[in-house]
């Protein structure tokens, strides 16, 4: 195999089926409105199957026809690599190499924050693909050996059990007994005193630290009502659920890691963060635009991932001035970076390869990053399991999008675990980042039960 070429000819994913004893189909499926959309399939994809999305695409997964382990994650890029020529293999003759294709068979999932910590993508049996516009396409992925499917689930199928309210507020009250902070608030504020600290001394220009609420639910979480809270199809944020081996990740993200599209490849990193209201908003916005804490904080973040994909892009538009991106509970200061690959077909160029290339970024992690996974290790009590990794899908022509697993809860049981982070630079203050954690923690909270907020 060439080195800069990928085909079905490449070294077989380790532990994964044979993709030559499986079969595609593609179907375009009549189009659908978001709020029936949201209503049908993509409900039950949240409970008991695999969705993940963006304003571009969303991606629902029922069913599991291949899974796809990835024992070292981010590590092993000749396993990242096969994942694109097991898609590639099982993909319709013609369909990888055509661009006008709206969807393609994909594998679907989520990485960890720890680059290295193993995971599994997933190929559903039925891959429902949903476009900004509404265009709708089926793919279904069998084995050979096994008849065509004709009673799968249809698009306008209602998820069981949705006709009544899930939960009983009165029945099942939530109290402050149900909620951890770990550490304690003013354990997190020392923790963030240590940080700066250690930027004084030049060990650190930047630290992300993060703090978590574990929470006993009074009665047992429904996924796709966590999301609909959180997620407004055609909106800011990007809705992923996955299974995981614990429970299931839930959330919707504000941010794009990667996202690539052919020859193009496009990021938004964000970083700098101040409080929404409602009242005195366009004043915060104000501040947030014109603090140089802030305005160096995203710089950092923006640096980073600009010199990433330079190494892989021969044209890389980078805006000098960052723009404000409003989300509800608190407004955050972006950057859309936009790219053009070098070469579309090399190794280096898939979406699974770029995401590798970037992730952790500054946004979640820190600069330098060594220094600060050494330091977010010493100082946060917990690991961060799937919190500020990735959530995404990648497909058989190397294409796929990638977005940060924030604004996200872990579900196991009657048990979730909800974190947020803040940035820790020159000038923080560990009052101020305590307080942004907070704000960031509340939406999630209040998803996982109506309320909840008022007891942080």
């Amino acid at each position: 195999m060439s080195d800069h070429t990928v085909g079905s000819s490449s070294a077989p994913l380790p532990h994964a089926p044979d993709p030559g004893a499986f079969v595609a189909t593609t179907t375009p499926v009549a189009p659908t409105s978001p709020s029936a959309w949201m209503s049908s399939i993509a409900a039950r994809a949240a409970d008991t199957g695999v969705l993940v999305g963006s304003r571009e695409r969303v991606l629902a997964g029922l069913g599991v026809a291949a899974a796809l382990p990835l024992p070292h994650g981010l590590e092993d890029e000749d396993a990242l690599l096969a994942v694109r020529a097991w898609l590639a293999a099982v993909e319709p003759a013609g369909g990888a190499d055509d661009a006008t294709r709206p969807s393609r068979v994909a594998a679907l999932g989520a990485f960890a924050f720890d680059r290295s910590a193993p995971t599994t993508l997933v190929v559903p049996s039925v891959t429902w693909c949903r476009d900004a516009d509404g265009q709708t396409w089926r793919v279904d992925v069998r084995r050979c050996d096994e008849p065509a499917v004709h009673d799968a689930p249809s698009m306008h199928d209602a998820p069981p059990g949705r006709d009544e309210p899930v939960r009983d507020d009165a029945a099942a009250p939530f109290d402050a007994s149900s909620l951890v902070q770990v550490p304690p608030p003013a354990a997190y504020a020392r923790a963030v005193a240590r940080a700066v600290a250690d930027i004084r001394a030049g060990r650190l220009s930047k630290v992300v630290l993060g703090r978590m609420l574990d929470v006993q639910l009074p009665s047992p979480p429904v996924a796709s009502l966590i999301l609909q809270a959180l997620w407004a199809p055609g909106g800011l944020f990007s809705p992923f659920s996955i299974p995981t081996p614990s429970g299931r990740l839930v959330g919707a993200s504000p941010e794009l890691l990667v996202r690539r599209c052919g020859s193009t490849v496009t990021s938004h990193p964000l970083a700098g963060t101040v409080p929404l209201t409602g009242s005195e908003d366009d004043a915060q916005v104000q501040r947030l635009l014109d603090s140089p804490k802030d305005r160096a904080e995203h710089r950092l973040v923006v640096d980073a991932v600009a010199a990433a994909l330079e190494q892989r892009c021969r044209v890389l538009s980078v805006p000098e001035t960052p723009t404000v991106v409003r989300l509800g509970s608190d407004a955050r200061l972006g950057t859309l970076v936009r790219g053009t690959l070098c070469d579309v077909g090399a190794r280096a160029t898939t979406a699974l390869a770029l995401l590798a290339l970037l992730h952790p970024t500054p946004a979640v992690a820190g600069v330098p990053r060594g220094a600060a996974l050494e330091r977010i290790a010493e100082l946060e009590p917990a690991p961060r399991g799937y919190w500020a990794g990735a959530a995404g899908w990648t497909d058989a022509a190397g294409d796929g999008e990638w977005v940060l697993a924030i604004r996200s809860v872990e579900l196991d049981a009657r048990r979730a675990l909800v974190r947020a982070g803040a940035g820790v630079v020159e000038g923080s203050d560990p009052r101020h980042e305590l307080a942004e954690t907070t704000v960031k923690l509340r939406p999630v909270l209040d998803a996982l039960w109506p309320g909840a907020s008022a007891l942080l």
